[in-house]
């Protein structure tokens, strides 16, 4: 998953806050480095139930 793809599915920081319970600030950092760490992405794939897929995810399928 890239950070847009993260913007995209919350669509904004302020609901990636609330449902992620973490900070817009982590949000923000991603897309300036412009990838999503990967204990995060598997965070984000639990917390989504797979809507949003890890890099390593998406190559298994």
């Amino acid at each position: 998953m890239t950070p847009q793809d993260v913007k995209k599915y919350y669509g904004s920081q302020y609901n990636f806050r609330k449902m992620t319970g973490m900070s817009t600030s982590t949000l923000g950092n991603w897309l300036k480095w412009g990838f999503v760490p990967e204990d995060a992405q598997y965070k984000l794939e639990r917390l989504t139930k797979g809507e949003l897929k890890t890099e390593w995810t998406k190559k298994d399928e």
